[in-house]
């Protein structure tokens, strides 16, 4: 026999949901999470390639000109690039905080949304003990109905034959 409809169906179809939403929303974190640690690593190399730059431009402060002479002019716009260089590399390092900060606040958000996973399923898994619960019951009193209704009909059989063995 087919048991009836559960009473609270509609509680355990929404902490279903609840669950299904929450892991939608830890994967869209984990995303997050990913798309910021790029960016973060994107700046991080630009900042090396900086870095990189600004000694090669050192590197090559005072080398001559392709007649071998030494500028002052060529010297003063070589430490000015390298000056800008710098000023880049500057930008870059607050970039790079500004970056390692939305990798933090991702961080939180995966944190967040464990919990509300954990939250949701501990939720989910409270109503399907109900319902097990509910159905062992269920079980047990069509069990104690299958029994008394066969009892009956023993009861009644013993009646029939008792009356056929009387006449």
């Amino acid at each position: 026999m087919k048991p009836p409809k559960y009473p609270l169906q509609a509680v355990m179809d929404q902490r279903k949901q609840a669950k299904e939403d929450a892991k939608k929303a830890l994967a869209r974190a984990f995303q997050a999470l990913q798309v910021e640690q790029k960016r973060l690593q994107d700046l991080q190399a630009e900042r090396d390639r900086l870095v990189a730059e600004r000694q090669e431009r050192i590197a090559h402060l005072y080398d001559p000109d392709e007649r071998g002479l030494i500028d002052v002019a060529a010297i003063e716009r070589r430490r000015a690039e390298i000056h800008y260089v710098e000023s880049r590399i500057v930008e870059q390092d607050r970039a790079i905080a500004d970056q390692q900060a939305r990798v933090r606040q991702a961080e939180q958000a995966i944190e967040t949304a464990k919990a509300q996973l954990i939250e949701a399923d501990q939720s989910l898994k409270a109503i399907e003990k109900h319902y097990e619960r509910w159905l062992a019951e269920w079980k047990r009193e069509m069990a104690l109905k299958e029994q008394k209704l066969a009892e009956e009909i023993a009861s009644a059989r013993f009646v029939r034959e008792r009356a056929e063995e009387e006449e």
